[in-house]
């Protein structure tokens, strides 16, 4: 099937350095409802520490993986994606989990 050549809406975007050093990186995008992003969302929210080189948290659904989480053992699990109001949440409460754990 032809995918329909439509762009991608920009919803969010930031790169904010938080306490300690640690990178805020997150980016959602609007996109148009097809057999690859189902939910018409994309996105990658992550929290890195540069100074290690390491990725403390990624939720993602790049295709063909779709909805997922990487934790920072590496290991990647399935998130239960229902809305961006909520992946927003679950991100931010995973953050400041990993934060507590400092």
């Amino acid at each position: 099937m032809a995918r329909s050549i439509q762009k991608a809406k920009l919803v969010f975007r930031e790169k904010l350095t938080l306490r300690g050093g640690w990178l805020r990186d997150a980016v959602i995008w609007r996109v148009p409802t097809d057999e690859r992003y189902p939910d018409g969302v994309k996105y990658r929210l992550a929290l890195v520490d540069p100074l290690k080189g390491s990725m403390l948290i990624l939720f993602d659904n790049h295709f063909p993986k779709g909805h997922h989480r990487h934790l920072r053992t590496g290991e990647e699990i399935p998130y239960n994606f229902s809305s961006v109001r909520k992946l927003v949440e679950d991100y931010l409460k995973a953050i400041e989990d990993e934060e507590n754990r400092r």
